[in-house]
């Protein structure tokens, strides 16, 4: 069997010179501009990065930008609901959403006809935006035409249950819009691959990336990553988009023979059925004892 699709995923330019409504309209423009010229290869889905054109944003500016979701009136769904339909290609993005009194980082799923299909809220946020995001509490996947997706954002990647949850519900491809910087040089991609190898199914990572690259910045690199950790496409440390054909069927075969190989004839098989759920119980406990915690880390402060 063969499910042969078209994965894109886009590398966006973050400007810090741009303020306010300026970023805004900057990052809009951009992000119109890479999915027009991504949509010449006649992908089937397209990742943006998380949050892009409200992330430097003020409080009260990113109040009022901020879309309740489903709104395909607001002006970013608008904008994307119109752009999906035009070049016929799910398009998966990030903003900023705004439910009652709360605000969530988000991310939103539009169907090649233009039409909603749902929506997540990130779950795991980083210290930095608590401030102002409140924080998702489901780990949904969603059926397109492609095949089943899951979405999670940027800090979500350090929290592999919710990836194998998704895993478990199906999801071929999960994405992964996201805004992080690495600071070791390899400590993105190497999780990215392990999250791809353990869960056996493809990763489209999108990220932001600040122009000359230097360590610790925002790197770019967006990825489109196979069950086997390898990269498929890769935006490397430049704006612009990057995509892959690949097969969501395809994934490790297992080198094991015989009556083995017929009851896990992929690593799919093997690593999903030999779970131990039962013997994971203390993964969902609240954590009170934090026997993890370091007594005397070592930091680093400048004087």
């Amino acid at each position: 069997m063969s499910r042969k699709v078209r994965l894109a995923t886009v590398s966006m330019l973050y400007r810090y010179d741009f303020k306010e409504m300026e970023y805004y309209e900057f990052m809009m423009k951009n992000a119109t501009e890479y999915l027009y010229d991504a949509a010449k290869e006649k992908p089937d889905l397209i990742v943006l990065p998380e949050n892009f054109a409200h992330l430097q944003l003020s409080k009260v500016l990113r109040d009022q930008v901020a879309e309740e979701i489903p709104d395909m009136g607001a002006p970013m769904q608008k904008a994307m609901s119109e752009i999906a339909k035009d070049i016929q290609c799910n398009i998966i993005f990030g903003l900023t959403e705004k439910e009652g009194d709360r605000y969530y980082n988000s991310a939103v799923i539009i169907d090649r006809m233009g039409k909603y299909v749902g929506k997540y809220q990130k779950v795991h946020l980083c210290p930095s935006e608590m401030w102002y995001y409140a924080a998702g509490n489901e780990i949904p996947v969603f059926d397109l035409d492609i095949g089943k997706i899951g979405i999670t954002i940027c800090m979500d990647i350090h929290y592999p249950e919710m990836w194998r949850i998704m895993a478990l519900k199906g999801a071929d491809i999960i994405a992964h819009p996201t805004g992080w910087r690495d600071y070791t040089g390899n400590l993105c991609e190497s999780i990215v691959n392990a999250r791809a190898i353990d869960n056996q199914n493809y990763i489209v990572t999108s990220h932001l990336v600040e122009a000359p690259y230097l360590a610790g910045k925002l790197f770019g690199h967006s990825r489109i990553v196979d069950p086997y950790g390898r990269t498929r496409a890769d935006t490397g440390h430049l704006p612009g988009y990057a995509s892959a054909v690949v097969d969501l069927d395809e994934v490790y075969e297992y080198w094991v023979t015989g009556e083995l190989k017929e009851k896990y004839p992929t690593l799919k098989e093997c690593f999903f059925d030999m779970r131990k759920p039962e013997t994971y119980g203390s993964l969902c406990e609240v954590d009170k004892e934090m026997k993890w915690k370091l007594k005397n880390p070592i930091i680093r402060v400048k004087d």
